[in-house]
């Protein structure tokens, strides 16, 4: 790997007063291709060093004035030269002055008399971390600038769209939906009570909210294909899609059955935390009516409390998963099913609940969304997410939870909580998508779990 200063390998500053040292040291790295630049001692190396920063220090211990410490403390204090990597060259070998050279900043330590073989292996891995270091900051302020971009669009055709939305009531779609009144938003769109008109009867239209990709010719069609494929399931735990459309004024909406009761967030708000009876009865319905989808091919993308719906109907309670496929219908186009945040800056889905190879952005199934009922589970039982943001963390802080830390254990959190639903959240919520029960063995042990405690 050569750097552009000098097609050298590496831009290194040496600071030793001993001339002997400082001049194997010099040969060492000057014959191995690097770029070397030296000091004799600690008050020169903190005057130069910030005005043009190496990519690595190296650094002596003991030199009259100012020792290799204060050296390391003062370079570490300067904006110019905290992030360059200190490697520490000393005859001492002692523990506690090499644990001294690492609470002052250092990240190596080499003890004299010098082998080259030693040297030029620690140097490459100090230069390598420390090149890779500046790339990832660099990729990460391009990210945040993209990603201030996308929210700022974001921002403006959310303003658009709820302008939109308070001016569509008494609206009539295409001549049969006449829109009566908004009864909810979401990520998607914004739901009204409507009437239709042939039939006289009350249905939900959901207007999609327009995103980057859905709003050209291609898209128009694509979008009729798949609401067939993905929006008509049935099943009685997941709400039927009655028609679907885009009227001539470019408003693609989904009719379906008009529900009354309430979210599972809703009752979560209101509650904070359910019983494992009710915990299994609400969401092994939702289970079963993922596996019926991921059977058909269809993976939801959002589960959430938000999508779970309690519905009070003539027969009684029903569990209703709301949106299934619209994150697919809105969000798709122009994306490869594989992206992640990592290479778009956008991902479908609710942070929160997101499965950790979709961060990733690897190849997902069904085992996604059971992934996402670990999540519900988990909530519904404990009262609060098993990942949360600390104060000061970036918009995606919490996906990439999902992909690097384990959620505190609920038997930690609910020491009565029978150990075989701490083993179901668990396995539900375990990393490998290939180790998760699917949707339908996980429907089964819920209601397993709920009948023995």
């Amino acid at each position: 790997m050569y750097s552009a200063r000098g097609m050298s390998k590496g831009d290194i500053f040496i600071v030793d007063d001993n001339p002997n040292n400082l001049n194997l040291l010099y040969g060492i790295l000057k014959t191995a291709g690097y770029q070397v630049r030296v000091a004799s001692n600690g008050r020169r190396a903190v005057d130069t060093i910030p005005s043009f920063p190496p990519e690595l220090v190296m650094l002596d211990i003991q030199m009259p004035e100012m020792d290799g410490y204060e050296v390391c403390r003062q370079l570490k204090e300067h904006p110019a030269s905290s992030a360059v990597p200190v490697i520490f060259i000393s005859a001492l070998d002692d523990v506690v002055d090499k644990v001294r050279a690492f609470e002052v900043g250092g990240v190596d330590f080499v003890t004299k008399p010098f082998h080259a073989e030693e040297v030029i292996a620690r140097v490459e891995t100090q230069i390598t971390l420390f090149r890779l270091r500046r790339e990832l900051e660099r990729q990460n302020v391009e990210l945040a600038s993209k990603n201030a971009e996308l929210l700022r669009a974001q921002e403006q055709t959310h303003r658009i769209f709820s302008a939109l939305s308070e001016t569509l009531p008494g609206t009539v779609l295409d001549g049969k939906y006449r829109l009566d009144r908004k009864i909810g938003t979401g990520g998607f769109g914004a739901v009204y009570r409507a009437l239709h008109i042939n039939l006289d009867r009350y249905v939900a239209v959901k207007v999609l909210r327009p995103s980057p990709g859905n709003d050209s010719p291609e898209a128009v069609e694509r979008f009729r294909h798949e609401a067939i494929s993905a929006c008509r399931l049935n099943h009685p735990n997941a709400v039927s899609v009655l028609d679907f459309g885009i009227s001539s004024t470019g408003i693609a909406y989904l009719v379906m059955e008009l529900l009354d009761g309430q979210t599972l967030k809703q009752i979560l708000t209101e509650r904070g935390a359910l019983p494992l009876a009710d915990t299994a009865r609400i969401l092994a319905p939702v289970c079963e009516a993922l596996d019926v989808a991921h059977a058909a091919g269809v993976v939801h993308r959002d589960i959430k409390p938000d999508n779970i719906f309690l519905h009070h109907g003539e027969t009684g309670e029903t569990v209703k998963v709301l949106d299934f496929g619209i994150a697919k219908l809105v969000g798709d186009a122009g994306h490869a099913e594989g992206q992640g945040i990592t290479e778009t800056g956008v991902i479908l889905g609710t942070l929160d609940y997101i499965a950790p190879e979709r961060v990733s952005g690897r190849a997902y199934d069904g085992q996604a969304d059971v992934y996402s009922v670990g999540v519900v589970l988990y909530q519904t039982l404990a009262g609060r997410l098993p990942f949360r943001i600390e104060q000061g963390g970036g918009p995606y802080a919490i996906a990439f939870k999902h992909v690097t830390e384990e959620a505190q254990p609920l038997d930690e959190l609910m020491p009565d909580l029978p150990s075989a639903v701490v083993g179901l959240v668990r396995g539900a919520m375990d990393k490998d998508p290939a180790k998760r029960p699917t949707a339908r063995e996980l429907a089964q042990e819920l209601s397993a779990v709920a009948g023995d405690s």
